[in-house]
């Protein structure tokens, strides 16, 4: 009797734990569901339809969640999409946002508790809609938390981004032929799009676009659609370098920046003067336009080369691969919208340095001939050229993104460059 009744109350014991895991198990699986309904806000005339909710849960390599945007105002206005309240312990997340009509391709770029806008600036237009796509990658047991959030860009907003827009006067074009004229003189900030939505580039001889960091004096370059903005450094760093090592055998290898001999120049000189400032960086999106538009015989003419040398235009879009780095080097094309071409000298615009001693590499590939790249670069007199391998040794200007959240003091100019609060 007494082993009939022990029996009997291990079985009623374990009903018990199987009705505690079971309920604890619903009561999980609610919460995690409650990001997935459906959730419509309005915030000062933007209607946000939130398809799966606004709470992001992120448990699994990867995860998507979509949502729509519609300007229910009288006029244009801008926007910004970030993730709030983030919860995590990872120092990086990486995702893409798509908007089905081309607006937005962001892809595989990060976000942090520190840099936590996915896209800024973003027009649309009264009565409009934007349809998004966002899909975040993690890891299996990851726990990241976090609110995705769609504002309006606030007028007064103390960014970096903020304070260029204000400090000049945004031009819908430039005043020269982008590719086919240099720019020597002041044509300012000027309003383009690529696949990743609206930026702004400086271009010619402009004297406001200066800013010190990291005790390094810089010129801004653009500010790139997601609100971050991209400096170069104002000179050569002191150690030239090859794009690629002789020794490669692969030409797949010698297009691949992150395995480059130009890497790992850039690694060195960023390890040992900008690692203890980056907590500003972003990592940006650097172009290797390596589409091969045209073989003749043994040699392969990249996109770059029709473009630049026939042409005489260039493009706002990547066309080959794109490389997420901390750190990289201007394109071809970045080059000429600040006012080279390749058909003439130009000792007029901000991208030229006085007395420069050595020609310097763009990232931009021009043609190939059995095991070797010819490049394109800057000469001493701002001319962009290819006339080079990338086994050939030129300067390196360093090119690096601030976040969209960083707030500055100074007039950008020489006397009184941008410094960071």
């Amino acid at each position: 009797m007494a082993k009939k009744y022990r029996t009997g109350l291990k079985f009623v014991g374990f009903l018990l734990l199987l009705t505690f895991v079971l309920l604890f198990s619903y009561v999980k699986y609610l919460k995690d569901i409650e990001s997935t309904n459906p959730l419509v806000m309005v915030k000062s005339g933007l209607s946000i339809n939130y398809l799966n909710g606004n709470k992001i849960i992120l448990k699994e390599e990867k995860k998507t969640y979509t949502f729509s945007i519609t300007n229910n105002s009288e006029g244009e206005v801008q926007y910004y999409v970030s993730l709030e309240d983030m919860k995590t312990k990872e120092e990086l997340i990486t995702y893409d946002l798509t908007e089905q009509n081309g607006k937005i391709k962001i892809l595989q770029s990060e976000v942090n508790k520190e840099n936590n806008t996915l896209a800024s600036l973003i027009k649309i237009n009264a009565g409009e809609t934007h349809f998004y796509t966002l899909t975040l990658y993690g890891k299996d047991n990851l726990a990241f938390t976090a609110k995705l959030d769609v504002n309006l860009e606030a007028g007064n907003e103390e960014y970096f981004a903020s304070t260029i827009l204000k400090n000049n006067e945004v031009k819908k074009e430039a005043l020269t032929n982008v590719g086919a004229e240099v720019a020597t003189t002041n044509e300012g900030l000027i309003e383009a799009s690529d696949d990743y939505g609206t930026f702004y580039y400086f271009r010619g001889d402009i004297e406001n676009n200066y800013i010190m960091y990291a005790n390094l004096l810089w010129r801004i370059v653009r500010i790139n659609s997601d609100g971050s903005v991209r400096l170069v450094l104002n000179d050569d760093i002191e150690t030239t370098s090859v794009l690629y090592e002789t020794n490669v055998e692969k030409l797949e290898d010698k297009l691949d920046f992150s395995k480059s001999a130009l890497e790992k120049t850039l690694k060195t000189w960023y390890d040992e003067h900008l690692s203890e400032f980056d907590s500003y960086l972003i990592s940006g999106k650097y172009c290797v336009d390596d589409s091969i538009a045209l073989t003749e015989g043994t040699r392969n003419y990249y996109a770059g080369n029709a473009r630049m040398l026939k042409d005489f235009t260039i493009s706002y879009s990547c066309l080959g691969k794109e490389y997420t780095s901390r750190y990289g080097i201007l394109s071809a094309d970045e080059v000429i919208l600040a006012g080279a071409t390749t058909n003439n000298d130009n000792t007029s615009y901000y991208l030229y340095v006085p007395e420069k001693v050595v020609s310097y590499w763009t990232l931009t590939p021009n043609y190939s001939e059995e095991n070797n790249i010819t490049y394109f670069e800057v000469t001493t007199n701002g001319k962009v050229i290819s006339e080079n391998t990338g086994s050939i040794y030129k300067g390196v200007r360093p090119v690096i993104n601030l976040i969209k959240k960083t707030s500055v003091v100074g007039e950008g100019t020489l006397a009184s460059p941008y410094t960071i609060k």
